[in-house]
């Protein structure tokens, strides 16, 4: 007797905003690429089914396969897909078969709609794929697997900043049909969709939807997932961004009471860090802007304080800065940037806290940066005392090491600012640029109102790992020490990690919430080192203000030979 089919079958499953019209929640097509396109009945609901093909290109790699093999190739071909829309208010579910997930009309897609039942069916002891991106400057992207399944805690998340976009693992599916006619669990992925086994009879299958649409909407305070849906970020088109923006708009003005602050992109950090001036261009009118040593948010905001408000948010995306190497702003060291990528704004709307970082919206829930706040709060209170030594900005490039080179002249200090190392997985690296008398690794850094820290976080990290993973880079750190210091002896890395800031103090209420991110990811990878992270308030004068002046027209430079 033949095996009874399965009641089910795994679809992709989307979900729609059933407030669009139905025309405009797919892309357009071509004639010649639609096989169908009808209206079906499923048990008294009216669907829409469109199906076809799309004709792909010859690949760019085929000519040379052909001429270095002098063989002809015949590789192009078609790429199936189908699409099912189904309207239960308020949404619209679109069941996709083949490429069918290219045919659907991304602004009308519901972003992390998979995610949200992943989060509340699945078995966070038996998680498969954990995909997910870091929400910091670095955008660091990582995708795990286990393919015989692993609990959460394998799959070593950060608890904050990291951002899961798809997660793949067993899942309780009792709501649905499958679950309740085999029994059985099934290994579900989800993202922005759901990839899970749906029923092939129409009313069961309405039922899956609406079961679905239940799970999504139960409260999910029971699940160890939960956290997944702290921080997500929003989608250009979300009903919010109007509003979001005009608020970006208004703190561009010049609003000192605004969340606004620099963010030095992930792609510049390096070149912004050594930068001798910048140059800004494409920057609302009045032509390219010279900047002389360190860009500042006034340079920015004084640009976009004159244009109109609801001209200011595109004149952002639309301007881009480029490091310099020379104070004239004539040799460029990167290539030019998004201003929007420069900028870190946060504000809040109802219980939801909103950032824009590296120019894109990120949702942060309001306990989740609660939560946050206080255990940054505790970190900060491990201070570590500083000398009585103020800092008097110079004006100059090189004003970090000037006061580096002063505090070393008090008895214990060691400066070791641009006194670079080299070990086979860093090429080169600062080991820090003060060695306090306790053999403390001090990285001594100016943190402006306008600047993020996030730049002296990542170069405390990878002196702490070099000196703890790598013998060189302890071996130079010693060779260094008793350098400068005669007769001082190192023999193992040092233990206590010290960030001294001056600019402004170490407050809570000092830091952006991607700063703050990025402040407890540190302290628990620096923890894993068997160090301890401590934060030196140094005395300051405060910088005067410079201003952006004209960018003159850059030179050409013509190489002659001979």
């Amino acid at each position: 007797m033949p095996a009874p089919s399965a009641p089910s079958r795994p679809v992709s499953l989307f979900r729609l905003d059933g407030t669009g019209a139905e025309s405009d929640l797919l892309v357009s097509l071509k004639p010649e690429q639609v096989t169908t396109d009808t209206t079906v009945d499923l048990s008294g609901t009216r669907a829409r089914l469109v199906a076809g093909a799309f004709h792909t290109e010859i690949p760019q790699w085929l000519p040379h396969a052909s001429a270095l093999t002098g063989s002809e190739l015949d590789l192009s071909s078609t790429l199936p897909f189908a699409v099912l829309l189904v309207p239960r208010p308020p949404w619209t579910y679109a069941v996709s078969w083949g490429a069918g997930h290219l045919v659907l009309n991304d602004e009308y897609v519901e972003q992390g709609f998979g995610l949200l039942f992943g989060i509340r069916r699945l078995d966070p002891f038996d998680l498969g794929l954990v995909s997910s991106a870091a929400l910091d400057v670095s955008a660091r992207a990582t995708q795990i697997s286990i393919p015989g399944g692993g609990e959460l805690s394998a799959f070593r998340l950060e608890p904050y900043g990291d951002l899961v976009n798809r997660l793949a693992g067993s899942a309780d599916l009792t709501d649905l049909t499958y679950g309740r006619v085999t029994g059985k669990r099934y290994r579900i992925r989800v993202g922005n969709s759901l990839y899970v086994p749906l029923a092939k009879e129409p009313q069961a299958f309405l039922a899956d939807l609406d079961a679905v649409g239940a799970v999504v909407d139960e409260p999910d305070a029971s699940s160890a997932l939960r956290f997944v849906a702290q921080t997500r970020p929003l989608d250009r088109h979300h009903r919010l961004v109007p509003t979001l923006e005009t608020r970006l708009a208004e703190a561009l003005g010049g609003d000192t009471d605004a969340s606004l602050g620099l963010a030095w992109p992930a792609t510049a950090v390096n070149d912004a860090e050594n930068a001798g001036s910048f140059r800004i261009t494409g920057l609302g009118s009045g032509g390219p802007l010279h900047i002389e040593s360190r860009l500042e948010l006034d340079h920015l905001t004084g640009r976009l304080a004159q244009l109109p408000e609801d001209k200011r948010v595109k004149a952002l995306r639309a301007g881009r800065v480029v490091t310099c190497a020379d104070e004239a702003g004539e040799e460029e060291t990167g290539s030019p940037v998004q201003v929007a990528k420069w900028l870190v704004f946060e504000t809040t709307i109802g219980h939801t806290r909103y950032v824009f970082h590296q120019g894109r919206w990120y949702r942060i829930g309001e306990t989740y940066v609660e939560q946050m706040r206080e255990q940054v709060s505790q970190l900060l209170a491990r201070k570590y005392e500083w000398p009585d030594l103020t800092w008097k900005p110079t004006g100059e490039p090189d004003d970090e090491n000037r006061y580096c080179r002063q505090v070393a002249t008090i008895d214990g200090y060691v400066c070791l600012d641009r006194d670079t190392a080299t070990t086979p997985l860093h090429p080169r690296f600062e080991l820090c640029d003060l060695l306090g008398p306790g053999n403390e690794l001090i990285h001594v850094k100016w943190l402006g109102r306008a600047t993020a820290a996030s730049h002296v976080y990542t170069q405390a990290l990878v002196s702490a790992e070099a000196l703890h993973d790598e013998p060189e880079a302890l071996a130079q750190l010693a060779e260094k020490v008793s350098t400068s210091d005669d007769g001082r002896v190192l023999t193992e890395a040092p233990d206590t990690v010290v960030l001294a800031a001056a600019g402004r103090a170490w407050n809570v209420d000092e830091l952006f919430t991607l700063s703050q991110v990025a402040l407890l990811r540190l302290d628990r990878a620096v923890r894993s080192l068997q160090a301890t992270l401590k934060f030196a308030d140094i005395p300051y004068v405060a910088k005067k203000k410079t201003t952006a002046q004209p960018a003159k027209r850059r030179r050409k430079t013509v190489r002659r030979i001979g």
